[in-house]
Formats: C-alpha cells, sequence, structure tokens
C-alpha cells in the first residue's frame, strides 16, 4: 500500500464505507470473517521469537532485558512513568478525569521512551511490521468486497505517515506511539469493523494505556 494516499481518497474510502446498507447482514458476515483472518494475518506478523513488535512484547522486553542489564535512562523513565500513573489515579479519584487522561498519556509516553532508550529502532521495526502486515492483509483480500477494513486500512496509512514524518523529525517516541496504535487497531481488526468504532486511535490508545498500567 502506497502511505502517500492523499486525504481526499481517504475521505472517500471511508464515505464509502459508511454508505453501505447496514441492513445486508450476509454482506457484514461475510467482512467480520475477513477482518478475523485479517487480525490472525497482523498477529502473526507482529509476533517474534523475541517478544513481538506490539505494545506488550516491548514493553515485556524492556523488563526482562532491565533484570540483566542496567540503562539508568530507561530506568528513570520507568520510574516517571509510575509518578504519572500515581498521579493519574489521584486526579480520576478527585473526580478530574481529564486531568487523569492527561497523566495516563504521560506515562505511556514515558514507557515508549523507556522501550527506546533500550531499543532505539523500535519505531522502525514496529513501522515495518505494520506495512508487511497491511500489505498481506491487502493480497489476501484481493478483490473481494470489505469497505470497512479498506476504511480502517486507510486510516493506518494515514497514521504510517505520520509516523514517518515524526521519525524523520526526530521524535522517535510519537512514531513508535502512531506505529504501535496502527498494530494495536490491526490487532482488534475485528472489533473496530464489527462495533464500527469511530475514533479508532482513541479505542486503541485506551487499550495499549491498560499494558502499561
Amino acid at each position: 500500500m502506497h502511505r502517500r494516499m492523499t486525504v481526499a481518497v481517504a475521505a472517500l474510502v471511508f464515505a464509502a464505507a459508511c454508505n453501505q446498507d447496514p441492513t445486508s447482514a450476509s454482506s457484514t458476515t461475510n467482512e467480520l470473517v475477513l477482518a478475523q483472518n485479517a487480525q490472525v494475518i497482523a498477529d502473526n506478523v507482529a509476533a517474534t521469537r523475541d517478544g513481538g513488535t506490539t505494545c506488550e512484547g516491548w514493553f515485556r522486553r524492556v523488563i526482562d532485558t532491565l533484570r540483566t542489564t542496567d540503562n539508568p535512562v530507561a530506568i528513570a523513565y520507568l520510574d516517571s512513568a509510575r509518578a504519572n500513573r500515581d498521579s493519574a489515579f489521584h486526579a480520576w479519584m478527585a473526580g478530574d478525569t481529564a486531568q487523569a487522561r492527561a497523566y495516563r498519556r504521560a506515562a505511556f509516553r514515558d514507557l515508549l521512551s523507556a522501550v527506546i532508550a533500550i531499543f532505539p529502532n523500535a519505531p522502525e521495526r514496529t513501522g515495518a511490521a505494520v506495512d508487511t502486515a497491511v500489505a498481506r492483509i491487502e493480497k489476501f483480500l484481493g478483490d473481494r468486497p470489505a469497505p470497512r477494513i479498506r476504511a480502517i486500512l486507510a486510516h493506518i496509512d494515514t497514521l504510517r505517515t505520520s509516523a514517518d514524518s515524526a521519525l524523520a523529525a526526530g521524535d522517535k517516541v510519537t512514531a513508535l506511539a502512531l506505529n504501535l496504535r496502527s498494530l494495536q487497531i490491526l490487532h482488534m481488526l475485528r472489533e473496530h469493523v464489527e462495533f464500527a468504532h469511530h475514533d479508532h486511535d482513541d479505542v486503541a490508545d485506551g487499550e495499549m494505556e491498560e499494558v502499561g498500567s
């Protein structure tokens, strides 16, 4: 998939998905089956012998590495993540949900910074996994109608473009966050298709923040 799809083309794909007849049960069922198979394809791509390129896989690898290797930068980021999670909890208890969410996001970025401190090429590896997964899913779909899946793939194309731009600008944390978001959407593709999430990003981020808690 070319990662330079214009916003106009992406918008047309989303519009086509939204204009599908919601009463067509067989069409919806068939696309859910395709989405489940596409999800398995993505999971197989993301899985690696040393832990995987998913959010959970990177975090597990950080913890395993720190059991035997000292990395003060990564440890400092993990300490900051714990502090931000504590602040998020206190804000939530005080009823300030917006502040709690801000602290949770800060904690998540701290965790990503810890990953990059140990694995500097994590953004590139994760982006490559997304590209491979999308290419295999597109090959699997062929010319079969799957407007909702294709709309999500178009959105992931946009995320990948933004991730590459962030990486080129030297912002590895944002690049990794966007690439992990793409993988998380693919990891839960069937649910995103079935429940027609309007904000795929927010759903994926919430799931990943739970992993880092």
